[in-house]
């Protein structure tokens, strides 16, 4: 059984269908990358694997178990998943190695040495130490976005989201983040990411799936899915944005 298994998954809003029928699964370790035009459900889809939207129908199980039944302890589950927004969702009243800290001494029950140690180390991995005690006001967007990756990682998470991680970010910001995540990549962690990046859904993702209007329309290894897509609308989309 893999990692993550997603079964007949839909979720509306309202009238609205925005995932239908939704079959993925995802191996232990596995790097994947959805892509798609806006709207078309790849953001909400990892909002439900996080719970933070609550899916319509069908089962989201997690390392054997169905994250989707009622009494299920989604607290418990969202500790060990990170999840990077666009937005960066930093604590602005905190510093840099405060904001490293927050969540390992409140969920974790962390002391504050090892706390402090745990964050200090991830600051470091992600080239932010020199910050620690910076207000994370006065940082740039990819900095903000790399203490965020840092927070994440305090966390010692199963899974990673990304959500559009570099959306937010001035042109020259995207690499020093896209650096961050893909060195991660190569150190097995669980990853799903939405992202408009071709060129770094190329390089680091080991699936990439294309949704179209709530579906998957189509997924296969990067080489075959940017060089050879077989779907009509996954060769209409990667046409436009490749060109």
């Amino acid at each position: 059984m893999s990692f993550i298994e997603i079964k007949n998954l839909n979720k509306s809003f309202g009238d609205q269908l925005v995932l239908k029928d939704i079959e993925l699964s995802i191996d232990q370790k596995e790097v994947v990358a959805l892509i798609g035009s806006s709207g078309s459900g790849k953001s909400t889809l990892l909002r439900c694997l996080n719970l933070l939207e609550t899916p319509s129908a069908g089962a989201i199980i997690v390392d054997g178990q169905n994250i989707t039944t009622e009494n299920f302890n989604i607290n418990h589950y969202r500790s060990q998943m990170g999840m990077i927004f666009q937005s960066f969702n930093l604590f602005n009243h905190l510093t840099v190695i405060e904001n490293c800290m927050i969540g390992q001494k409140e969920v974790l029950k962390k002391s504050s040495k090892d706390a402090n140690e745990t964050a200090r180390n991830f600051l470091e991995k992600v080239g932010m130490l020199e910050f620690a005690n910076a207000s994370v006001k006065k940082l740039s967007g990819g900095q903000k976005q790399r203490v965020a990756i840092a927070r994440a990682l305090c966390m010692q998470p199963k899974i990673l989201l990304l959500d559009e991680p570099t959306s937010a970010l001035d042109p020259e910001m995207v690499g020093e983040v896209l650096e961050v995540i893909k060195n991660l990549a190569s150190e097995g962690l669980t990853m799903v990411i939405v992202t408009h990046e071709m060129s770094f859904a190329k390089d680091v993702a080991d699936r990439v799936i294309f949704m179209d209007q709530g579906v998957v329309c189509e997924e296969g290894a990067p080489e075959t899915m940017f060089t050879h897509p077989k779907h009509p609308r996954t060769q209409a989309f990667l046409s436009r944005v490749l060109r």
